[in-house]
């Protein structure tokens, strides 16, 4: 038999700060997401498995060091967790009606193609890509936000957008 809790100081105190990270961060965390899994349930998803294994557990000290970053990259590492999942869901219940493609499929395989490369990068990177085309920051902007340099921002910023080229290459070497 289970005996009731009553709430404590702490425990309400807990919610006020959750609920302040939440409203926050949450837009951000969502596009982060989104970027990744390719759409508004899986990212929300995502969002929402930081927030309840954030609620389970207690969080590193790279969450006490920068909170906004720490929430980004858990939201991207659990987008990239359901892509894989749903990659292995749908090759398991791989079906012939499956593979008739539409009229228009030639945008979904481009975004099937994104996705994927999205996810074999690293989350850091990804988390920069959508801080500047999704959200347009400035790389002073990002740099502050991360807590990095101006100039490392510039620089991963170069080298993701190559290698996130270099990935959706398709066999044949046509972007």
């Amino acid at each position: 038999m289970e005996t009731a809790r009553i709430p404590t100081t702490k425990d309400e105190t807990f919610r006020q700060q959750l609920d302040e990270l939440y409203r926050d961060n949450f837009q951000l965390m969502y596009r982060v997401a989104k970027s990744v899994t390719g759409n508004r349930y899986d990212a929300e998803d995502a969002v929402q498995n930081v927030f309840v294994k954030l609620i389970q557990g207690q969080p590193s000290s790279n969450f006490q060091k920068n909170p906004k970053a720490y929430l980004c990259k858990a939201a991207m590492n659990e987008a990239r967790n359901i892509v894989r999942s749903c990659r292995l869901r749908r090759e398991v219940e791989a079906d012939v009606s499956e593979l008739d493609i539409a009229a228009d499929g030639n945008k979904d395989k481009l975004r099937e193609r994104l996705t994927a490369a999205l996810s074999e990068l690293d989350p850091q990177l990804v988390t920069m890509l959508t801080l500047r085309f999704d959200e347009g920051y400035s790389c002073k902007q990002i740099a502050e936000e991360l807590g990095r340099t101006n100039l490392g921002v510039r620089l991963n910023l170069h080298r993701v957008l190559r290698k996130l080229r270099k990935l959706m290459r398709d066999p044949g070497g046509i972007q």
